[in-house]
């Protein structure tokens, strides 16, 4: 197991996603990639110029690139190789299964739940979709928000 995914969006469930991944990276001396999907709401930018637009995705890159930095410090600490990606697309599902296939990734850590709003019953929409669609195993970790 060389290469490790978790999916992270600054909730819970995607801390203890992180931990579990850390944990696992450890012992099996893989490399962590952590990653964010942004989701661009361009259906929302009516009456926005390009201009503002460009600005507003560079915010929240820098927000997010943000948030993902605070984690390598625990990578760092247990020496394991540690990186962050970004990557834009309006299904995070979709982000993370086609960004797990496109760089071989091994193992995908994910919460059972996000910060998407409405949960389902049993699975989060997300971690959900990537279990359907993942090609690689998939560990969904379970805890509280």
């Amino acid at each position: 197991m060389k290469k490790i995914l978790v999916p992270f969006d600054g909730s819970g469930y995607s801390q203890k996603a992180f931990e579990k991944g850390l944990e696992i990276a450890e012992k099996f001396e893989s490399k962590l990639i952590v990653m964010t999907v942004l989701q661009s709401k361009i259906s929302d930018s009516a009456g926005i110029s390009l201009e503002r637009l460009e600005e507003i995705q560079e915010e929240e890159e820098d927000a997010a690139t943000a948030m993902l930095k605070k984690l390598e410090d625990q990578a760092n600490e247990k020496n394991i190789p540690f990186s962050i990606k970004i990557i834009h697309n309006p299904s995070s599902s979709d982000g993370i299964v086609s960004f797990a296939d496109n760089n071989n990734i091994d193992l995908i850590v994910i919460g059972s739940h996000g910060r998407t709003g409405f949960r389902k019953i049993v699975l989060g929409s997300v971690a959900s979709g990537v279990l359907e669609h993942a090609k690689c195993p998939v560990l969904i970790t379970k805890g509280t928000e």
